[in-house]
């Protein structure tokens, strides 16, 4: 049976710790280079279901009034010929709608009939930034009885955990930690 020292246990673990984050890399397509930010617009269009009713139409009465004997010819011809507009409009939360009749002579000349729907319109912009796997590299140094200076790797997963290694080339020694956000 071999004899494994600590120093090739450390060295296991941090080839295997290396090969996680390999895998958790690809996985995340960080490596494929893909943006990982989500950005939707949502309209929502609320319509109510809705029912006009129009008055009805007034059934037509004649008048025979007498004849007055001062009579104005000439004001009677004026408004004979003169073109009077009238305008008549139904409105609510959803719609309005507006009629417009020009009479004249007696008779419609023109009737125009316009609407305008009023739609609430909701606008449900929704933006989710997901957090991107890193890959962190610097320096750690120590002092004590000796004075080291090791080259250090680390990485933060999605899930805001850090895992660093560093190697010391003076002391010939592999340091690995992990950190965990305390807050989320």
């Amino acid at each position: 049976m071999a004899k494994f020292s600590i120093k090739d246990l450390i060295l296991f673990i941090a080839i295997l710790f290396g090969i996680g984050i390999y895998i958790d890399l690809r996985k995340s397509g960080i490596l494929l280079g893909s943006d990982t930010i989500i950005s939707r617009d949502t309209i929502i269009v609320n319509l109510p279901p809705q029912t006009i009713n129009l008055p009805p139409g007034q059934p037509i009465h004649i008048i025979n009034n007498p004849i007055p004997s001062n009579v104005d010819t000439g004001a009677i011809l004026k408004a004979f010929f003169s073109q009077v507009t009238y305008l008549d409009s139904v409105d609510n939360d959803t719609l309005k709608i507006v009629l417009k009749e020009i009479i004249s002579q007696n008779k419609i000349v023109s009737r125009e009939l316009t609407h305008r729907l009023k739609i609430p319109i909701t606008t449900i912009i929704e933006t989710k930034n997901e957090i991107k796997p890193l890959i962190y590299y610097g320096a750690f140094a120590t002092y004590g009885q000796t004075l080291g200076l090791s080259p250090m790797v680390g990485y933060r997963n999605k899930r805001e955990q850090l895992f660093f290694g560093a190697y010391d080339p003076i002391g010939k020694g592999i340091s690995v930690g992990a950190m965990l956000p305390l807050k989320r």
